[in-house]
């Protein structure tokens, strides 16, 4: 049988082709995004008075340097006024201690005083009911047919019964007494602290006049000089940070895919093709949006994507603001 050579040639064509097709549609899809993290204003939220200014702009700084030394004027009044406080309301608890303590004695003697009186005037009645019933025994023993018995007298028994209840009057005072105190002591020792939470605050605040970086970063604009006051939530400096770690870009309308949050995409720099980091998904736009120019294939021709919002390796080598290039592959 003889083979047409056509269509040896045809097949071939077709077993070349197959892989270069599928090659073609797994090919990356490319758009481009921006490098480049928010600078951090650094403020306060008191006014403040900037004494000095140990950077420049420009400058690169660690995380924990010194940037500033700032003061506030009104702390030594007010750490000055809660002190004062402070030591009027110790002499207010010491009074009512005084008090309480006075109080008490006076209570504890009145106490002891009714029961010696109570005690003295019992023990008269007896005495005196002993010696009577001895003259009535004497008398009855001449008539040797009586019989003599005793009795306590009704004053005898009524001052037995009150000795039982006399001490419980002033049992009850010094409970209400001790009550009383404590209710006072509660409130002055919840003011007391207020006032400790206060100082303490004041110090923390007294510590923020020292403004340290809170990152290893690059000194943006410094907005006063020494002797400047500057507002409270007012900016004091910004600072960025060297190298950004995140990466803004936006899928084109047309190559919209199934991203998820954690999905891992590929950042080429635009100037170093050679250059590749691997960026994770931290945030997904909800709507579809114009395209920066910057972000454009064809600054010239408007396009529309949806954003997303990158999160890469610290210790890339990309400078803040720099373009990149997007890329996925799709299977």
């Amino acid at each position: 049988m003889k083979i047409n050579p056509v269509y040896v040639l045809m097949l071939i064509g077709l077993l070349v082709l197959v892989p270069i097709a599928r090659k073609i549609q797994q090919r990356p899809t490319a758009f481009y995004g921006i490098a480049e993290n928010q600078d951090i204003d650094l403020s306060l939220e008191y006014a403040v008075m900037v004494k000095r200014i140990l950077v420049k702009e420009g400058e690169a700084v660690k995380s924990g340097q010194l940037l500033m030394v700032l003061e506030r004027t009104n702390i030594p009044f007010l750490r000055a006024s809660l002190i004062q406080e402070k030591k009027q309301l110790s002499a207010e608890r010491e009074e009512i201690l005084t008090k309480s303590r006075n109080r008490r004695q006076e209570l504890d003697q009145a106490q002891t005083t009714a029961v010696f009186e109570l005690e003295n005037q019992l023990t008269q009645l007896t005495a005196e009911q002993a010696q009577n019933d001895r003259l009535v025994q004497g008398l009855e023993s001449i008539n040797t047919n009586s019989s003599f018995t005793t009795s306590e007298t009704p004053e005898i028994a009524a001052l037995r019964a009150e000795q039982a209840t006399v001490a419980q009057p002033y049992v009850l005072q010094k409970s209400n007494l001790q009550k009383e105190t404590q209710a006072e002591l509660n409130s002055l020792t919840a003011r007391l602290e207020k006032i400790d939470l206060e100082l303490a605050e004041l110090e923390r605040e007294f510590q923020t006049l020292e403004l340290k970086s809170p990152i290893d970063g690059v000194i943006g604009k410094v907005n006063f000089v020494p002797g400047e006051q500057p507002s409270s939530r007012e900016t004091l400096l910004n600072i960025y940070r060297l190298h950004p770690d995140q990466v803004t870009t936006y899928i084109p309308e047309g190559q919209l895919t199934s991203l998820e949050l954690g999905d891992t995409l590929i950042v080429r720099s635009v100037q170093d093709q050679e250059y590749v980091i691997s960026g994770q998904i931290i945030g997904l736009g909800n709507k579809i949006r114009e395209l920066p120019i910057r972000m454009r294939r064809d600054p010239t021709v408007q396009a529309w994507g949806r954003e997303v919002l990158l999160k890469i390796p610290v210790d890339n080598l990309l400078m803040q603001g720099e373009r990149v290039l997007i890329e996925q592959i799709i299977e």
